[in-house]
Parts: C-alpha cells; structure tokens; sequence
C-alpha cells in the first residue's frame, strides 16, 4: 500500500498517479486517471506509476534503455553530446530517472503538445543475440512515453531521482522538444521503409501485378538518386562518412543536421517531424519526390512522371478510378448521342479472359486467402473484388461476428479495413475491435497493451464518421471510398447496415428498382477496385416472427431479406450469422451460428453450409471460439511466439525521502 502522504506530494505538484504492483496498474482500470486528476489517498501496490500526457501537465518522458546498448555508457554520452552540441542548457534542466536496469527517465513538459508514445531509435540484434533468441531481430534504445502511457517511479523499487525534483519539471519549448527527438533517431540503426502505396497505384492504373512492364515508380527509383532530390527541394548536406550523408532541411540554422542518407540503399531518413516526412521512415527516391515536390499525391505524382518518361503505361490504363466515377454520366449520355462509337472500349477484355480459362484447364485457380481457422476455410475464405452480403435478424450480434472477421483479415494477412457504420459510433465500433484483440476489457489492460493495441487498430482501420456527418447515402458512401482508394491503400470495406443509409429512391422508380441500380453500383465498385465489400442487411419483419416449437427464433435464409432478394441476387456471396438470443443454456445464447448461403467463386475455395450444419462461434471471456474449441485470434498472434512474464521480486521501503 501506497501511503496518502506519498500520493498527495506527486499530486501537489501536477502529477497523476497510480498504484502499481510488479510494474502493472494494482487497482484495475487506470483508464479513468489518464483525464481526471485523482484525490490524495492511499494507493494499492508496491509501486507507483506517474501518468504522462495533458492529465499531468503534457508530461513527456524519453525513456533510455541502455540495457539494450552494446557500449551502454558510451550510447548514453553521444545522445546527450549530440543535444549539447545545439543547446548545452537542456539535458542539465530536466528531471532525471535512474531506472533498476541502468537506465534513464528524463522528464519534461510541453505545452504546445506532445503525442503518444514514440519509437525514436533501435539497433539490430547481434548474431550472439539471434542465437538465444531467434525472433528477437531489433531491441530499443530510445522512445517516448507520451499520452495514455505511463512510467514508473519512486517509491517503486530501483527508481531514483538522480537530478532536479519532480516539483521543477520544467516546460520547455516544441523546438527544444524536437530537438531532443531528432537527437535521439540520429542512433536509429534500423531502416524501417515508409509505406509507399504502390499496390494502390496498380489497382488505380490497372496494372496486373505479373505485369513485366516497368512501372512509373520503378523507373523513378532506378534513376534517380534521394540525395539529388533533397538538394532539388533545398536541403543542405552538412557532413558525409563512409555510410551515410547528412542533411539540413530548409529554414534550420540550429540543428546538426535533419536527417540522413543511407548511400548503399539510397533511402532518406527523417530526423525531426518538422517536415511532412514521417520520423524515422526510411524514403525510396519515388517516395521521397512525393512527399516533397508533389504534395504526397501519388496517383497525381506518377501521373507527372509518366509523362516525363519514367515508366511504360499505355494511354488506357492511365484513368484512376475517381476518374472512372466522375466520367461515368458524362460517357452514358455520349452513348445515347454519339454517331460512332468506339466499341473496343466496351469488350470484354481476351488476353485476361484467356488467362482466367486457362488456369481452369491447368487446375491453377487463385485461392481465396485463409481466415487462420481450417474450420472457417472449409467453407469461408477472403476473396478480393467481392461483393458480399451479411444478413441477420436484429441484436443477433451481425456488426459483432463482422468485425470478428475483418480482424482475422487484418491480423492474417494485414488487410486494411474502412469502416462505415450507419448504427453503431465509432468508438463503440473501435471498443469492440480492441476488447476481441486483447481478448479481454479494455479496463484489464495494461498502459503499454493499450498503446499497442491501439497503434494495430489505427494501422488496420479507418472509420467513415457516418452518424452526424456527410455520409447519407450508398452512393455518397462509395464516391468518397472512390477517393479514398485513389489516395490510399485499403483491401476491405464494411458498410452496416444497408438500412442505415437514406434513401435513393429516383422519381417514377420502384424501391426494387433503385435496390438493384445501387447493388449494381457496390458490383462496379469491387470489379473497379479489387476490394473486398461486406453490406449487412436486415431481415424482414415477418422471418423475425417465425418461431420453433421451442419458441426460438429461427435463422433466416437469403429470401429473408428486407429490401428484397436483390440483394442476396446481384451479390457474389452471402452468409448469414444467427443466434438464440433466448435459449436457456447460456453458452448457446453466446453461440453464433455462421452459414454460407452462396458464393458464385467456389472455384476460389470454400463451400456452402448444409442447411442445418453452421459454424459454431461460441463466444466466451471476449474470445471467439471456432467449433467450440479453437481461438483463432490467438493462434495467428502467437504463431510461433513464445510468452514471457519479466517479474521484480523487489519489497518496496517507505520512508525514503522524496525528491519533491
């Protein structure tokens, strides 16, 4: 137990705290504490942790763990000379940690704003290291904790305040706070590429991916050189070794340099975030150009390129697919007017139908992507440049037993997924997405689990704010995920549910005429685009009144439909997800039942349910069992990982005084 007199000293000075036991939060959820400042009492644990972020003042800590670094003392007196070296009064005015494994905290405030927690320098594992642990290729050296983390400190075991007190954290400047950030990459030994879209850029240009044509961005980067480019956009080289250059960006007189060169793979490096670079990325010479001299549009980008004479596309595959949507009325009324017209644009194209019948005749049909669960392959796979319906009664869990799916997209195969949802908030939506990924409640996480977790979500998810904002409609759904796929790489969209967008329904047109115009338009969307759609759609009034002799609702079937079988008609496939919410066994009023209806690509792999033989989701402890025994979100983020626990047996002493 943390005595209140403790507490109240941190909390006198503008630092949230928590108890800790064995360096993880001791009084359960410390979610609360992270935006409302707690009273003086006493705390749970043998430690105690201060919050970092606004709560506490926008508290930064740079965490320095030297017991990663091969020269500890060495890497430790570089990082604070390549600060002193612009600014020799910062280090000295900052509070500083000795940590129990030879490490350091420095703590300092930011008013003008900090960020959440960042990696700022790794160093590969040596081949020492790689022998006692192969999975282990990289271990940190410096990163942040910033907003919704935390660190712990005295009185926990082995923490020290070695300079300054915690009542004299001072506030110090963006540009002295990017200074200290920017110092700290220059020790980044791990080139992590930028993500460069180019997989988007192929659909956008419909370039088949066993396409042996050079492509704009191949061209560019065989060429041409990052260091020609940084002198096009201004910078200044500073200094050069056998390895790497270093540069200046434009309007920097204080820093040493902004970044680096690596000449060997001719990637630039971004040291400070005061570009539109992110810090840290290593950029090709084809990304560098974007984000530099073309406002990081890379469809515009490859565009300009293309006509400087990088790269060999013809004429027809230069229309992106915003240019297609927006091309699309003005070419209709052509048709209608036009005395000749050329009818080649129209056929269907032989060289890819050729390609197609072939791979029959040779049994060489692509296959569906697995979902992890040999249970759900059997019958379910991911398959690009579909069309899906999810149809289900209401409150039978539809949205829920989706999201289940996307993540295993996500988690498997590192799908990118856009979300609409017409009913559900987003941060429901991300709640439900987390809680399945940590398979347990957001309040039983850790600070550093919630972090993590919550950078996989928004490296995996984009949500389309829909309820009070511009989305109304199917169509203003998909022109602005035209847009988005032109600007960005995503591999699936879920729109929920159908009945959730208003209505488009034209003057003289029957609701099932304009149900099928729009289900043709979600059609020509995946064809264009190559994207995976999932539409769930309700089920009729009446099915939701069909009852068992036991007085169950029964499952629907694909005429279920509300709006029509035009949905379950103009789809590539449909499954349908069910459950008794009312049965007295509880396990199975927590059981999902998932049947595939249709699916006009079995060739791709899968195969239709019986009609009484579903999959079994039973859902227990926010784990989706399949069949009732496998935990697939687990099995695909353990594949091949062994779990560690690090403990400190450490009895804290009370007493000491406090650097206050």
């Amino acid at each position: 137990m943390i005595p209140k007199k403790t507490v109240e000293k941190f909390l006198n000075v503008n630092l949230n705290v928590h108890g800790i036991s064995n360096k993880r939060p001791a009084e359960g959820s410390w979610t609360e504490w992270q935006s409302v400042m707690r009273t003086p009492q006493d705390v749970r644990g043998d430690g105690l942790a201060i919050i970092c972020g606004k709560i506490s003042g926008y508290l930064e800590v740079i965490d320095i763990d030297l017991k990663n670094a091969i020269e500890p003392d060495e890497s430790y007196n570089k990082l604070k000379q390549k600060i002193n070296n612009t600014n020799p009064n910062i280090i000295d005015s900052l509070v500083i940690v000795k940590t129990p494994t030879g490490g350091y905290h420095w703590l300092y405030r930011c008013p003008e704003g900090i960020e959440k927690s960042l990696k700022l320098a790794n160093r590969y594992t040596t081949e020492e290291e790689r022998i006692k642990n192969p999975k282990e290729l990289k271990l940190i050296l410096f990163e942040t904790r910033g907003e919704g983390s935390y660190i712990c400190t005295e009185p926990t075991p082995g923490y020290k305040v070695v300079q300054g007190r915690y009542g004299a954290i001072p506030n110090i400047s963006a540009e002295d706070r990017d200074l200290i950030l920017s110092s700290a990459r220059f020790f980044d030994e791990v080139i992590e590429e930028a993500e460069i879209p180019t997989s988007s850029l192929r659909r956008t240009f419909n370039i088949p991916n066993d396409s042996t044509e050079i492509t704009t961005w191949e061209a560019y980067n065989r060429k041409e050189s990052v260091s020609d480019i940084l002198s096009q956009a201004g910078w200044t080289l500073v200094r050069e070794n056998s390895i790497r250059e270093f540069w200046l960006r434009p309007g920097d007189s204080t820093s040493e340099s902004s970044g680096n060169v690596h000449k060997e793979k001719n990637r630039f490096t971004a040291f400070s975030s005061s570009t539109d670079l992110i810090p840290g990325k290593a950029y090709n010479p084809f990304g560098l150009y974007t984000m530099l001299m073309g406002n990081g549009n890379f469809p515009q980008t490859t565009r300009d390129l293309l006509q400087k004479g990088y790269g060999v596309l013809s004429q027809a595959k230069k229309e992106s697919v915003i240019d297609y949507a927006d091309a699309r009325s003005k070419e209709n009324e052509d048709l209608k007017n036009a005395e000749e017209i050329d009818i080649s644009k129209y056929l269907a194209h032989y060289e890819s139908d050729f390609e197609y019948l072939t791979s029959v005749r040779d049994n060489n049909v692509s296959k569906g992507l697995s979902t992890g669960s040999k249970l759900i392959d059997k019958h379910f796979l991911f398959k690009k440049g579909t069309f899906n319906t999810c149809i289900g009664h209401t409150s039978v869990g539809k949205t829920y037993s989706t999201i289940f799916l996307t993540m295993l997209a996500a988690l498997k195969h590192d799908w990118k997924i856009v979300i609409i949802g017409m009913e559900n908030s987003s941060a429901s939506l991300k709640r439900q997405i987390l809680e399945l990924y940590f398979q347990k409640p957001l309040n039983k996480t850790t600070a550093d689990e919630f972090i993590d977790g919550n950078e996989w979500l928004d490296n995996h998810y984009t949500f389309i704010m829909a309820r009070g904002g511009h989305i109304r409609t199917i169509s203003d759904a998909l022109s602005l995920c035209y847009k988005m796929y032109d600007e960005s790489h995503y591999d699936m969209l879920f729109l929920d549910p159908y009945s959730g967008f208003d209505t488009e329904q034209r003057n003289g047109e029957t609701s099932h005429q304009a149900n099928t115009r729009l289900c043709t338009a979600m059609l020509n969307f995946t064809t264009k685009t190559n994207i995976n759609l999932i539409l769930s759609v309700h089920t009729v009034t009446s099915s939701r009144r069909d009852k068992d002799a036991n007085g169950h609702l029964k499952r629907p079937f694909m005429d279920s439909v509300e709006g029509g079988s035009v949905f379950s008609n103009r789809s590539d496939a449909c499954f349908i997800f069910h459950r008794l919410i009312n049965h007295e066994d509880k396990l199975e009023r927590l059981t999902t039942q998932f049947f595939v209806e249709k699916d006009r690509l079995l060739e791709q792999g899968g195969s239709l349910t019986a009609i009484d033989s579903p999959i079994r989701l039973e859902l227990r402890d926010y784990k989706f069992f399949v069949g009732g025994f496998q935990d697939v979100i687990y099995d695909i983020k353990n594949e091949g990982k062994i779990d560690t626990k690090d403990q400190i047996n450490e009895t804290i002493k009370f007493g000491e005084p406090m650097p206050f």
